[in-house]
């Protein structure tokens, strides 16, 4: 598919009125969102620290370890220094950690051989933790832990590439550039998302669904992510707040290194979107009505200004 023509938003002169998502009651906002079904494959890319893996291990997700795939950008070094006082001892804790052992729709005991799988946590190119030939791993039941792995690219990844996920997540995605430029900052992080939906189609089930959450107001909401999503050939199913109390453990973290924003990340309201690729089948309305947003996202260029952070505002871009 031939990549399309990004261009950013301009802000509203001096306004900046921030978009209001959050408009349900609170008992139905802070219910918990789930995007996943109990026997998915999930893959998770852009981990920070991994503390987000983590939270999915207990209440109110306690997903199955084995059938989580958690990946980072960063080499297990890189992640060691960027985030020393949580990155290690999360990491040895997906190591060692199987899940409580439970019947699962009338199974049989599982073999000792089995319920002793190693730890899979390895870079891509390592052959630790039982990689074979043909990308496939022994029988662990553990979390997979992959370094050195490009979202954009997840094909090149060869733990990967023989796989299919029903369900792929990209927490807060950010290019961690520090570009104070707005117009350029949000240009680079279409770029990042945009390659992140090409390539996700290469590991994704034919049902499989997309999992993005981003921070709510401004610069976030000039990304433009549905129509990102909708150039790749997605749908938006749902959305709905980011309930950080869901996720036990979890911190956002600087894609630079240690640190929260600049207003401590569970302060701020954030958004969960959830997307499907679109059925073939499907009719689909082709007025003019249903084309305009497309124009928004990747029309002609206008005359750009610089534009540095207003450091009064509340919306931050600095993750």
């Amino acid at each position: 598919m031939k990549k399309p023509k990004l261009n950013a938003r301009r802000v509203p002169n001096s306004t900046n009125k921030q978009v209001n998502t959050g408009s349900h009651s609170s008992s139905s906002s802070n219910k918990l969102l789930k995007f996943y079904n109990d026997n998915d494959e999930i893959l998770l890319v852009g981990e920070g620290d991994f503390s987000f893996t983590k939270a999915l291990l207990f209440p109110p997700h306690s997903c199955t370890p084995d059938r989580i795939t958690a990946t980072a950008l960063d080499s297990r070094d890189d992640i060691q220094k960027k985030y020393p006082d949580t990155a290690e001892p999360i990491l040895k804790f997906l190591e060692e950690y199987t899940a409580p052992e439970k019947p699962i729709n009338g199974d049989s005991e599982k073999s000792d051989e089995q319920e002793n799988g190693h730890a899979s946590s390895f870079d891509d190119d390592d052959s630790r933790a039982g990689v074979v030939e043909d990308g496939h791993t022994e029988e662990v039941k553990k979390v997979k832990v992959l370094f050195k792995v490009d979202a954009t690219a997840l094909a090149k990844t060869k733990y990967l590439r023989k796989r299919k996920f029903d369900c792929c997540v990209f927490n807060f995605p950010h290019t961690g550039s520090g570009i104070t430029d707005q117009d350029r900052n949000i240009l680079k992080n279409q770029e990042l998302l945009h390659g992140f939906f090409q390539s996700v189609l290469s590991v994704l089930k034919p049902s499989g669904r997309v999992v993005v959450t981003l921070f709510d107001g401004l610069p976030y909401s000039l990304w433009n992510l549905k129509e990102l999503a909708k150039a790749s050939g997605f749908e938006t199913v749902r959305s709905g707040k980011f309930v950080w109390d869901h996720y036990e453990g979890y911190k956002h973290r600087r894609t630079a290194g240690m640190g929260d924003t600049t207003k401590k990340s569970q302060e701020r309201d954030a958004r969960t979107y959830i997307f499907q690729k679109v059925d073939p089948n499907k009719k689909t309305d082709n007025s003019p009505a249903k084309q305009k947003g497309i124009h928004g996202q990747y029309g002609p260029k206008t005359k750009r200004a610089k534009r540095k952070r207003d450091n009064g505002s509340e919306s931050e871009d600095d993750d």
